[in-house]
């Protein structure tokens, strides 16, 4: 019945998204932005200009966020009303491209207090994972340094490093990858439908004043959350699974997709689309189960 009524949710969310495309554009316009910033933050030698760099990026990835739930939580409501004709319907969708900066005057203040808690939770968790780790997990006894400057080797130096390790070296990581997986995994899973609770304002706004709803915006909305994900709870475990399958088949593709610059044309329209249908489809269900 859950694997059911989750199809339903898959399909009508990629209606949703096809009908309403126009939530791909600030997306794409933000992901062109933040490439060259992040660029000039790499390059960035003198600190000060980095902290202000680093600062504004911040300022514009919560101000992005504030506005694209926005847009998305209106088209999920849009799903649900009734439309004399198709034109109306385009109208509709058209307008969307309206909401994102209301959204970002009234979500913005309580979008980044909940995405930096949201951070440092997940750094603390992060250290405090990994210190209990050392208690129970076999020490690789690596050199990190070298392991970290395998991300940009080429495969045959990559293939060279790995055959230079132990058996024990080997099985260690291994459990550590798989520790350490479980772990983001679980909370990725608890904190699944955080962002829509936060724009739930029939549970906030009329409880609080504009104030506390800001102050404590993290924690009622994870605490909704959490009561979400458990009364609902194979149905969130099926859509992460889901979204999960499709990023891992899209990572396998991204080496098909970097052959030639068509391909990687193709690939990034993909990635665009594959990353605005999940968010609609996170809270497409969290509306409709609320």
């Amino acid at each position: 019945m859950n694997s059911e009524n989750n199809n339903n949710f898959i399909q009508k969310a990629f209606e949703l998204t096809k009908d309403n495309i126009i939530l791909a554009q600030p997306l794409i316009i933000f992901l062109i932005i933040i490439s060259f910033t992040m660029t000039g933050l790499a390059n960035q030698a003198n600190h000060i200009a980095y902290v202000i760099i680093f600062t504004a990026n911040v300022l514009l990835c919560t101000a992005f966020f504030s506005g694209w739930f926005y847009m998305i939580k209106k088209a999920v409501r849009n799903a649900n009303r009734e439309f004399k004709n198709p034109q109306e319907r385009a109208e509709a969708s058209l307008a969307l491209g309206k909401e994102f900066f209301p959204g970002v005057g009234e979500y913005f203040l309580p979008v980044s207090y909940t995405i930096v808690t949201y951070f440092v939770v997940y750094i603390l968790l992060l250290f405090a994972s990994y210190k209990a780790g050392m208690y129970f997990l076999p020490n690789p006894e690596l050199d990190w340094h070298k392991l970290m400057s395998m991300g940009n080797a080429s495969p045959l130096e990559m293939q060279k490093y790995v055959a230079s390790l132990s058996f024990e070296q080997i099985r260690a990581i291994n459990l550590w990858m798989l520790y350490m997986l479980g772990i983001v995994g679980l909370f990725t899973f608890l904190t699944m439908f955080l962002f829509p609770a936060v724009y739930d304002r029939n549970k906030t706004g009329k409880m609080a004043g504009k104030k506390d709803f800001i102050l404590y915006a993290p924690f009622m909305a994870f605490n909704r959350n959490i009561v979400f994900i458990f009364k609902n709870f194979f149905g969130s475990v099926g859509l992460l699974i889901f979204l999960f399958f499709v990023n891992f088949i899209l990572s396998l593709l991204s080496i098909l997709f970097n052959l030639n610059i068509v391909l990687t044309v193709v690939g990034l329209i993909i990635s665009f689309y594959f990353m605005t249908y999940a968010a609609v489809l996170i809270f497409l269900y969290y509306e409709d189960k609320k």
